[in-house]
C-alpha cells in the first residue's frame, strides 16, 4: 500500500515537473499559427503582427499558415485535431467558432476541441443608410420601417454572414418586417446601397469609414456594446430604447487545441497581452475601428459559449445557411 502511494506521488511529481519544464522552455521549436482565411484580410494581418513579435521575444520562428476554405472551417478543424503541445495555434474569428456551428454540422466542436487563450480584438459593424432614407437615428429608422411594414429592404455581404445576422438581430429585437437582400461580398453590397437598390445595411467599420467621410452614406449606429473610438459621436445600437443588449461584431481570437498544458496557455496569454498593449500595434489597428481586448482564457471561453447560444436563436429565426 505504501509503495503504491509512493509510486503515485512520484508520478504526480514527474508530471508537475514536466509541465513546469515545458512552460519554462517553451517554445523550443517553430510554432505554426493557422489562419483559416486567405492572406491579406484583417484576421491575417493581425495574426502576422502578433506572430512576428512572438519570434522576436522567443527566438523561434512563428509561421502564419493560411488554410482557407470551407468558410474558415478547414483550417479550424486542422487545429482541433493537432497535438495539444502549443506548437499549433489558431488565430480565428467568431464566424467559424460561433456562427458556422449553428448553421451546419462540422468536424470540430467549438467548445470541447479548443483551449481559448485570449480574444484579441473586436471590430464593430456600422449601420449605414442610403441618403434618401430620412432617418437620423436608429429609433427613427425603426419608426419608418414600422410605418411601412415589408417595404424596406436591407443588404448584406452574403447569407449567413455577420452583416446579415446583424440585420436579423435588429429585425427580431425590433419586431420589424423587412426584406434581406444578400450580395456576393461587401463590395457589391455597398455599391447596391450607394445606388439605392437597398435602403440600409450593416457593414464592417473598415470599408465603411471612407464612405461615411465622403458623405455618400449616412451612419446612425455601431453594433458593439460601446462606441467605436474612431466614430465617437456615433451611438451604439444598444443605446436605442428597446434594443439594450444589441451586440453584433466581428472578433479575432487566439486558441490552441484542447488539453494544451495550462502553463503553456498562460505563457502565450501573457506574451499576447504584452504585444496587444504595444503602442505601435494599438495605433495600427485602433485607427481602423478595432477595439483591442486581451481578456483571460475563462472570459474568452464564456464569450464563445454565450455567443453560440445567442446566435442560435437569431440563425434559427433567419433560416440562414452557409453558402
Amino acid at each position: 500500500m505504501k509503495s503504491c502511494f509512493i509510486a503515485a506521488l512520484l508520478a504526480a511529481t514527474a508530471v508537475s515537473a514536466g509541465a513546469t519544464h515545458a512552460a519554462t522552455t517553451y517554445p523550443t521549436r517553430p510554432i505554426r499559427m493557422i489562419v483559416p482565411f486567405a492572406p491579406g484580410g484583417g484576421t491575417d494581418l493581425m495574426a502576422r503582427a502578433i506572430a512576428v513579435r512572438y519570434t522576436e521575444t522567443w527566438g523561434q520562428p512563428v509561421v502564419v499558415d493560411n488554410r482557407a476554405g470551407g468558410n474558415g472551417n478547414i483550417g479550424t478543424e486542422i487545429v482541433a485535431k493537432a497535438p495539444a503541445d502549443g506548437y499549433t495555434l489558431l488565430f480565428n474569428t467568431n464566424a467559424t467558432l460561433v456562427i458556422n456551428p449553428n448553421m451546419s454540422k462540422l468536424g470540430y466542436d467549438p467548445v470541447r476541441d479548443f483551449a481559448p487563450i485570449t480574444q484579441a480584438a473586436v471590430l464593430p459593424f456600422v449601420l449605414l443608410l442610403h441618403p434618401s432614407v430620412p432617418a437620423k437615428s436608429v429609433s427613427e429608422l425603426i419608426a419608418l420601417i414600422r410605418a411601412k411594414p415589408g417595404e424596406f429592404n436591407y443588404g448584406s455581404s452574403g447569407n449567413g454572414g455577420g452583416a446579415h445576422l446583424a440585420g436579423e438581430l435588429l429585425r427580431t429585437m425590433g419586431k420589424l418586417s423587412m426584406t434581406h437582400v444578400p450580395y456576393k461580398g461587401a463590395a457589391p453590397a455597398l455599391i447596391a446601397l450607394i445606388g439605392g437598390e437597398v435602403k440600409f445595411m450593416f457593414v464592417s467599420i473598415v470599408p465603411a469609414t471612407p464612405l461615411i467621410e465622403s458623405g455618400k452614406l449616412r451612419v446612425i449606429g455601431v453594433s458593439s456594446k460601446k462606441r467605436a473610438s474612431s466614430l465617437p459621436n456615433v451611438p451604439s445600437v444598444a443605446e436605442t430604447p428597446g434594443l439594450a443588449g444589441f451586440e453584433s461584431d466581428l472578433w479575432y481570437g487566439l486558441l490552441a487545441p484542447a488539453k494544451t498544458p495550462s502553463e503553456v496557455v498562460d505563457k502565450l496569454l501573457q506574451e499576447t497581452r504584452r504585444i496587444l498593449a504595444l503602442p505601435d500595434l494599438r495605433n495600427r489597428f485602433e485607427t481602423t475601428g478595432a477595439i483591442i481586448v486581451g481578456n483571460t482564457p475563462s472570459e474568452f471561453a464564456k464569450i464563445i459559449k454565450d455567443d453560440l447560444a445567442r446566435w442560435a436563436v437569431v440563425i434559427k429565426a433567419a433560416g440562414a445557411k452557409i453558402e
